[in-house]
């Protein structure tokens, strides 16, 4: 070749548009791994995780896709994932990155383990930075600026990590340890996805291992994703199946066998043709895997990844699960560890609960029910407030509490304008309650002023403690209010524990009688009724080694709740013994006058009655 021609040839080379090129090439082209982050030292090999390969090309410059999910156990490769990331950007499609991580000591050790390696041992990484400079950017804790591109490196507890930066990709490690809310700014991953805007083909990727069910933020964002688990074949009949624990109970799983008590052997069972599928088999099948969304139709990518797919020699063992689960269970602090960083599944807490399916079957036609019963022995009512709305339920109480819930309805508006006030008095002129509790927790002067002059209202608070009454008895109370005084208004602190305990338990009660609820045949009464009715349940929690128990909200609106529990409250506080009316309602002769004129709160008042309810806040 003549010097003019091997001229032309390297000025093509150098014009050529570069070879579009993945994630998962470019680290087994490029990444070295050391002792420092990784049990095994030496050339990275995407095919010792094959279900990782999908992940890290979804984050490639050519890939459309924009938004990423992993929920994942501990100790399957995510992280070195990410680093593959951050080293294929710096040298191959330099742009501006951002990596989070909760704060800003787990920023620090999270870039001593895994990114320093990279910036120091992976030669093309050093070269980039010019020798001598990796370690300058080794050393430096915020930021690494690199030829096209720079890497923002946070602490996501602060504020000022989310201010004043354009990154095209930004990703968000260990998301369950990072604060629901970050100062006064809101929402960690809305703020997040702000820093996003200004690129067109932007990319986010949030990881985690999950904690609590309903409380973590990575199974928030996992249920709005296409949710890929990563099935494989099995090895006997090829049936493509997601690894599972199974439970005892269950066909398939993990399953092993015991000598003297000790777990000796581990294998999984296949959930197709239920033959034995020994862990040796494990490195075929994951090669032969692949992942499977359970809702395509979705743009957000959801993976899920569990330790029983670790491959032998990078993560525990099938034997090693077992022996864990074994130790695991005799505790629930240890067992939802187990189901966190192994199983890589949010850990539901067990505890009291009702079903509010199950409640619909008690509607009942009250037109034909009321016109037999005795009339009812008191009326309360209880209100909850919120900002734009205020709630309320009102109950007839018969003997032995038996309860007829008669009404539920909404007053919307600013409850902070007493026109919005004096609309809820008239709605309730309707029913005259003869006890009405009012939650004093929201614009609390609005609602001293609505019970000031009204002898049957009350204004009441809510506080949680398992050892408070539903009311305070009469001793309790004064020496509170000698102490506590709200210009000149009483406020009665309610039991929250103990008040939900027993609607719950009466929930439960089967066959009308003492402690029965009933609900009445009406559109106020629906799905979303009851769903606010059943809104929480009570779990068991470990503080520490020792276990307590707390009510925990399963749904963003319980206000039916809350309503039931001021109406029972404001029985309690009315001072009527239900057993005595009862017994003098029996002595008493008989009313001389139709049913629909007697005494208020005696009275059904069917179609006639009237109610203010907004779809829009249902």
């Amino acid at each position: 070749m003549s010097k003019l021609s091997h001229c032309l040839a390297v000025a093509w080379s150098a014009m050529a548009p570069r070879k579009p090129l993945s994630v998962s090439e470019w680290a087994d082209a490029n990444r070295q791994l050391t002792g420092k982050q990784s049990g095994e030292r030496g050339q990275w090999r995407t095919r010792r995780t094959p279900f990782l390969k999908e992940i890290m090309d979804s984050l490639s410059a050519n890939s459309r896709v924009q938004h990423i999910v992993v929920m994942k156990s501990s100790q399957v490769g995510v992280t070195e994932a990410t680093v593959n990331f951050v080293g294929y950007t710096m040298d191959h499609a330099p742009a501006p990155m951002m990596i989070l991580l909760p704060t800003l000591d787990s920023r620090d050790a999270w870039k001593a383990q895994k990114l320093n390696p990279l910036l120091l041992e992976t030669p093309v990484i050093r070269d980039i930075l010019g020798g001598q400079r990796s370690r300058d950017a080794a050393n430096r804790g915020d930021m690494i600026d690199f030829p096209g591109g720079v890497l923002f490196l946070a602490g996501g507890n602060s504020p000022n990590s989310y201010a004043q930066r354009s990154v095209r990709t930004i990703i968000m490690d260990d998301l369950d340890r990072f604060p629901p809310e970050v100062g006064s700014e809101g929402d960690p991953v809305k703020l997040a996805e702000g820093r996003t805007k200004a690129f067109a083909r932007s990319k986010r990727m949030l990881i985690s291992t999950p904690t609590v069910s309903g409380e973590s933020l990575i199974e928030r964002e996992w249920e709005k994703s296409d949710q890929r688990k990563y099935h494989l074949p099995c090895p006997h009949c090829d049936a493509l199946q997601a690894l599972e624990w199974g439970s005892p109970e269950s066909a398939h799983g993990i399953k092993w066998s015991k000598v003297d008590g000790e777990i000796i052997a581990a294998w999984y069972v296949c959930n197709a043709c239920g033959r034995e599928i020994s862990e040796h088999h494990k490195p075929k099948m994951l090669e032969n895997g692949r992942w499977i969304a359970e809702h395509p139709a979705r743009h957000i990518r959801g993976y899920h990844l569990t330790a029983l797919l670790a491959p032998v020699g990078l993560g525990p063992s099938w034997l090693d699960l077992a022996r864990e689960w074994q130790d695991a269970i005799k505790s629930p602090g240890t067992l939802r560890t187990f189901v966190n960083t192994h199983l890589g599944e949010p850990w539901i807490e067990a505890g009291d609960h009702v079903e509010p399916v199950g409640l619909m079957a008690r509607l009942e036609d009250y037109d034909e029910l009321l016109p037999t019963l005795p009339k009812a022995l008191l009326r309360t009512a209880g209100a909850d407030v919120q900002k734009d709305r205020i709630e309320c339920s009102v109950v007839d109480w018969h003997a032995g509490e038996e309860a007829y819930v008669m009404e539920h309805f909404i007053t919307p508006g600013d409850t902070a304008q007493p026109e919005v006030w004096a609309r809820f008095a008239e709605e309730l002129s309707y029913w005259a309650p003869q006890a009405l509790a009012v939650d004093s927790g929201y614009n609390a002067s609005l609602v001293y002023a609505f019970v000031e002059r009204k002898r049957w209202a009350m204004a009441v608070k809510g506080v949680a403690g398992p050892g408070r009454p539903i009311v305070e008895d009469e001793k309790a109370r004064r020496q509170r209010l000698r102490r506590q005084r709200k210009k000149g208004i009483t406020v009665h602190m309610v039991g929250d524990d103990q008040a939900k305990a027993l609607i719950y338990s009466r929930l439960k009660i089967k066959e009308p009688g003492p402690g029965y609820i009933h609900f009445p045949r009406d559109p106020a009464f629906d799905d979303e009724y009851f769903a606010q009715l059943t809104a929480e349940k009570l779990v068991t929690k470990i503080r520490g080694t020792r276990p307590y128990v707390e009510w925990v909200q399963t749904r963003p609106r319980n206000e039916t709740l809350d309503c039931m529990k001021y109406a029972l409250a404001a029985l309690r506080l009315s001072g009527v013994d239900l057993k005595k009316a009862a017994q003098n309602q029996k002595t008493e002769p008989p009313a001389t006058q139709p049913a629909a004129t007697a005494t208020p709160g005696a009275t059904y008042r069917g179609q006639t009655r009237r109610r203010v309810v907004s779809q829009a806040h249902r």
